[in-house]
């Protein structure tokens, strides 16, 4: 009886021959017996496709050692996946810390970053005969400037262009940023309101839309209670660079300057370290230090620096959401998204 019941029973399942050698898509399809196309859907995120067979289809990729060939589907679809950021101004940690948003970002929406760093006092036009023969699918510009030629190339070659944390008067390219004017005026609001009476600021690089829309927005807040900026120097957007301007606004015989609005956070921790390190002067008793960032050490105790905290979450989501909408169709003013920022309140002002 048990001979009869064994000579019944269906014989295990003989485990599949091996692939030896790289693993193509058609080995997958034959295995599962779907179409090569059904295993290239798979591993789009923006395919449409059962999440049933999806699963099935990752775990044998994942059991015979198969990976999807990037270059050859982009070459099908026309599209690399690949989105190229140019970057500079790598010294200060609010890029830093906006690089690993972005690229987190870009992996979640089934997209790869290409980085490309703009050195000191370049401009990613000189990256852009390089960066195109990648096939990138669109361009991200933050800290660099691009000129309105290079942004005619790429418009010409189907690749567009969206500048993140700058804002730039060309209706062919997005922009994405914080509402830097606004905010500025809201800072002054905050010193003038705490009895400040004699306001400077520290300046980067003025020709830079980021520095002179807070310079503006600051000008127009104080203008607001009667108040005319006391000094404005130039920092760099350095750390050494706002020491030296911090001995250029205290230096002794000159009008005493009650609160320093700094264009962004590195350059605040320099003023901050020099007014306590090689002056008698309180902070923020005597003077009031206001940054722009809110970049991770702006919170350590030993700083507790009052400043903007820019929306880097938000920004990222919009560039992020841009990067399928073509180029800008409208004015500059139709291809400008800005988004506010808030003033975070600790013990500098």
């Amino acid at each position: 009886m048990d001979r009869k019941r064994t000579s019944k029973m269906a014989l295990p399942a003989a485990p599949a021959a091996p692939i030896y050698g790289r693993v193509a898509a058609k080995d997958l399809a034959t295995r599962l017996g779907v179409a090569t196309s059904t295993i290239s859907r798979a591993f789009d995120k923006r395919s449409r496709i059962s999440d049933e067979m999806r699963q099935r289809i990752i775990a044998m990729a994942d059991e015979v050692g198969y990976r999807p060939n990037a270059i050859a589907r982009s070459l099908n679809q026309r599209r690399s996946g690949i989105v190229a950021l140019v970057m500079g101004g790598l010294a200060n940690p609010f890029y830093a810390e906006a690089l690993e948003a972005f690229s987190s970002q870009l992996q979640r929406a089934g997209r790869q970053l290409l980085l490309f760093v703009a050195s000191e006092g370049s401009d990613a036009d000189d990256l852009m005969p390089q960066l195109l023969q990648y096939q990138v699918d669109a361009i991200v510009v933050t800290a660099a400037r691009l000129s309105s030629r290079m942004s005619e190339l790429c418009g010409r070659q189907g690749v567009p262009v969206v500048f993140m944390n700058r804002r730039v008067d060309d209706p062919t390219v997005w922009s994405v940023c914080c509402d830097n004017e606004r905010t500025g005026a809201a800072v002054a609001e905050h010193l003038v309101a705490n009895g400040r009476r004699a306001c400077a600021f520290v300046s980067g690089d003025p020709s830079v839309s980021t520095t002179s829309d807070r310079l503006r927005g600051f000008e127009r807040g104080l203008a607001a209670h009667g108040q005319r900026l006391a000094a404005c120097v130039q920092g760099g957007y350095t750390y050494e660079g706002a020491r030296a301007a911090a001995a250029e606004l205290f230096a002794a015989g000159k009008p005493c300057v009650d609160a320093v609005f700094c264009a962004n956070d590195v350059m605040a921790l320099g003023v901050l370290a020099y007014l306590r390190t090689n002056t008698s002067l309180r902070v923020p008793q005597d003077v009031a230090v206001v940054g722009f960032d809110d970049i991770k050490a702006a919170a350590y105790p030993e700083n507790g620096l009052t400043t903007v905290r820019q929306p880097v979450s938000e920004m990222i989501d919009r560039v992020v959401r841009l990067l399928d909408e073509g180029r800008p169709q409208g004015s500059v003013s139709q291809a400008l998204r800005e988004i506010p920022g808030r003033l975070i309140v600790r013990s500098t002002a």
